[in-house]
């Protein structure tokens, strides 16, 4: 079933009603300019948050108790209806371009932006929302709103653009935000009177997108240091099922994309941590990075996850951050794939596939260096042919044989 902008289907009289859904967006063209990034918003019965945690972003990907959850590719939310809190009547869906009216961006520049309201545990599609953009001049985007009426949820298809960006948008809800990514240099907030009680902070929105092979930035160390690193990988998680627009990726089945690492420690050992040859290291002993777990299937909405021990980061020399393509053709230009780097305190890093080779099955994401206790965060995406060629070119001088995964 196609909506309208407006018309609305009821979720709990679907048979049988499902008991979680997932709201799945796409966009054609599905490579583009565009920095695109999906947000939520659980609302009470005023319209507004009931604090900032009830904004479900980039930086905050779960809300409190997993009732709503951000997918890793950052293109769907998974709405577990029972473990909404109580108090929670509307969660409102949306889409906007990072820092898009500094870039003279839109979303005229797509020609369509699509949802899918699927049953979360079979992904049976339960309705659809095809809305053409193109003469779209904002850089949000109200894709429509879930809302609770006598005991039943309930989705309605809104469509409406949005002048300004994610700032704006986030304040019209409710949500305290201390910077805003569209304004070049954000305004010192004023100071509290000296008799106010102190206040929770306001959230940032602060996300930084290493747009240019070689562009680096640097994670000043505070206070007694870093704490656990988190580098995701997650690429286009359109079902296989579905096909056409929202198909991941052309070509035979899913490609089973790793994630993967080499590193060399301050004392000179060096290595690689993936799941070639079970290498899944370690957080709590040398080499400090932990790979978690491999998905086979390239279903997972998560992605892939590899995790730093920041607080041992004075061990590390350099860590060069690779995915590989196990299996599947090496069509690296459809997997559309992002990886980000979180750690607490730090923006949000993000770096993007933005060029291809496909005819090599390696491409080198990212390095990231030990400086004066600090880490240099570089973007590489170079592509290679294996793992060999990759370690020559960044010289870990490592022996390779032939492996397999377990």
């Amino acid at each position: 079933m196609d909506l309208q902008a407006g018309q609305n289907i009821s979720i709990s009289r679907h048979s049988p009603a499902p008991a979680a859904i997932t709201v799945a967006l796409a966009w054609e063209p599905a490579t583009t300019a565009l920095t695109l990034d999906a947000n939520a918003f659980a609302l009470a019965a005023s319209g507004k948050v009931r604090g900032d945690a009830d904004f479900i972003f980039y930086n905050q990907p779960t809300l409190p108790g997993g009732g709503i959850q951000r997918a890793g590719d950052g293109r769907s939310f998974t709405i577990t209806f029972a473990a909404l809190p109580a108090g929670i009547e509307h969660i409102v869906i949306a889409l906007t371009i990072d820092q898009g009216q500094r870039r003279g961006q839109s979303f005229g520049q797509l020609t369509q932006v699509r949802t899918e309201i699927r049953d979360a545990q079979t992904q049976a599609v339960l309705a659809a929302f095809p809305l053409a953009t193109r003469m779209m001049a904002e850089t949000a985007l109200i894709i429509g709103e879930l809302y609770l009426r006598n005991g039943e949820w309930k989705f309605r298809a809104v469509g409406q653009g949005f002048v300004g960006g994610l700032a704006p948008l986030a304040r019209q809800y409710g949500v305290e935000v201390a910077d805003d990514p569209d304004v070049a240099a954000p305004a010192a907030p004023p100071a509290a009177p000296p008799s106010a009680a102190p206040s929770a902070k306001p959230l940032r929105l602060e996300k930084i997108t290493l747009e240019k092979k070689g562009s680096s930035i640097s994670l000043e160390k505070k206070g007694a240091g870093f704490d656990e690193l988190v580098i995701n990988l997650n690429w286009n998680q359109g079902s296989a099922k579905s096909g056409g627009f929202f198909g991941r990726l052309t070509g035979s089945g899913r490609v089973d994309l790793d994630l993967g690492c080499l590193f060399k420690l301050r004392d000179g050992r060096a290595g690689a941590v993936q799941a070639l040859g079970d290498s899944f290291g370690s957080l709590q002993q040398p080499p400090y990075i932990q790979l978690m777990g491999d998905d086979r299937s390239g279903a997972s909405a998560e992605g892939e996850f590899l995790r730093i021990n920041g607080r041992e980061w004075a061990h590390i020399d350099r860590i060069v951050v690779f995915a590989l393509i196990y299996q599947g053709a090496p069509n690296w230009a459809e997997t559309d794939a992002v990886v980000t780097l979180r750690t607490p305190h730090q923006p949000t890093l993000e770096i993007r596939l933005d060029s291809h080779r496909n005819d090599q099955r390696m491409c080198a994401l990212a390095m990231l260096e030990n400086q004066s206790g600090n880490i240099r965060v570089t973007k590489l995406v170079e592509y290679f042919a294996d793992h060999r060629v990759l370690d020559q070119a960044y010289g870990f001088g490592l022996r390779w044989v032939a492996g397999s995964k377990g």
